[in-house]
């Protein structure tokens, strides 16, 4: 890819993202219709079962997005509005969204105690704390579903104005 102008290997990443970020994004909304169907009181796992995979479908979200700052032309607003929406899971200087992420991916290391995040495996790694399903919490890291999802709709306009801005600058460097 080293001899091949700038603009087509731009073009190249930005052709992996589009329907990357089309599957993540319906995979991400089809998570959160999840916590719509009936609640089976007998089996409370369930709820966290649509927890973890929606805390796991934003991530997704988030890493498709992500691609943008590949973009050379509109890598820095990317870097900006993927700045904006960890603001939105902010505690106390830490992102909840992904260290509850790394505490689900990574189970293991946190349960032998030897996980790499903020999390504590004394504090926040006891799967029994009770779950709603307009709140998740593992100790100090909260995420509330209805703000949680807000955030991804707004990553996802954002997201869309830089990749329109890609698209003109493409169209311009030709």
């Amino acid at each position: 890819m080293k001899n091949i102008p700038d603009h087509e290997r731009q073009a190249v990443i930005w052709s992996f993202y589009k329907p990357r970020h089309t599957h993540a994004w319906n995979m991400l909304v089809l998570s959160w219709r999840a916590f719509d169907a009936p609640s089976d009181a007998d089996m409370p796992f369930e709820d966290e079962y649509l927890w973890e995979n929606f805390i796991i479908r934003l991530w997704l979200y988030r890493s498709a997005v992500k691609t943008l700052t590949r973009l050379s032309a509109v890598s820095a607003d990317a870097r900006d509005i993927l700045a904006k929406f960890d603001r939105s899971f902010e505690v106390s200087g830490q992102n909840s969204l992904k260290t509850i992420r790394d505490m689900i991916e990574h189970f293991d290391d946190y349960a032998a105690g030897i996980g790499r995040g903020p999390a504590m495996r004394e504090d926040e790694l006891d799967p029994w704390r009770k779950i709603s399903r307009d709140m998740f919490e593992r100790g100090r890291f909260v995420i509330f579903r209805i703000s949680a999802y807000d955030a991804a709709i707004n990553l996802r306009s954002d997201a869309k104005q830089v990749s329109d801005a890609f698209i003109t600058w493409y169209k311009s460097s030709c």
